[in-house]
């Protein structure tokens, strides 16, 4: 490398000398470089193509859609014989575990709603007297000026008791002038009528109830019981 000075500047400008010989080899890396460089684009189109580059694909040799395998490569990987029979074994075992498991589930479910269903019915039942008792003091007030904020307090804590109740699942079962049902009333008192319905209820003495659905004490009730007639000129 030569360094020449210009007059006028003063600065120094490098100048480099290359051999024949040596720019020919590096034009010839520039030409290899370049043409393996198109060889690496080309054969990326071809593969971002695929069937539309104009190449047949062998018979049988089509890749499956969303897949990277052929159809006989994925035949070929497929169990076989015995593989074949265990793995479908092994399959139906894991259906049936499935299954019964599901099976176990709802059964698990459905006990653990009926058993807390009965741990309220038995409290529900436990706190009838109490509701038997608040109606009886309602009825025995008086509302005169005495006792009208007596009664108000007793009515307000009797109807928050009962509200509570129902909203878990208490009813009351409605039974004045319906026909004695042996399932739901049960008889204290019978009362000879001449003219009426045989079995018709006169009286509620005792309100029954039942907790979703499901009697939990039936009703004590008088019950009408018609006279014959021949029987009562004989």
């Amino acid at each position: 490398m030569i360094r020449r000075k210009k007059p006028e500047s003063g600065r120094e400008i490098p100048i480099s000398f290359v051999s024949r010989k040596d720019a020919e080899k590096q034009a010839q890396a520039e030409e290899q470089l370049a043409v393996s460089e198109a060889d690496r684009a080309r054969l990326l189109d071809e593969q971002e193509a695929g069937p539309a580059s104009g190449i047949e694909p062998a018979p049988g040799a089509e890749l499956l859609e969303g897949t990277g395998v052929t159809a006989a490569e994925l035949e070929e990987a497929r169990p076989k014989g015995k593989e074949r029979d265990l793995a479908q074994e092994y399959l139906e075992h894991l259906q049936r575990l499935q299954a019964e498991f599901a099976n176990y589930r709802k059964r698990a479910l459905k006990e653990m709603r009926e058993s807390c269903d009965s741990g309220k019915a038995e409290l529900a039942c436990k706190l009838l007297p109490v509701l038997d008792d608040f109606e009886r003091a309602l009825e025995s007030l008086e509302p005169d000026a005495g006792s009208r904020e007596v009664l108000k307090g007793v009515r307000l804590i009797y109807e928050k008791l009962r509200s509570i109740l129902q909203s878990e699942g208490l009813e009351h079962l409605q039974c004045m002038g319906q026909q004695f049902d042996p399932n739901v009333h049960e008889a204290v008192v019978v009362t000879r009528v001449k003219e009426g319905d045989d079995g018709r209820i006169l009286r509620d003495f005792e309100k029954g109830y039942v907790f979703k659905g499901k009697l939990i004490r039936p009703s004590k009730v008088e019950v009408a019981q018609v006279e014959d007639e021949d029987a009562g000129r004989g």
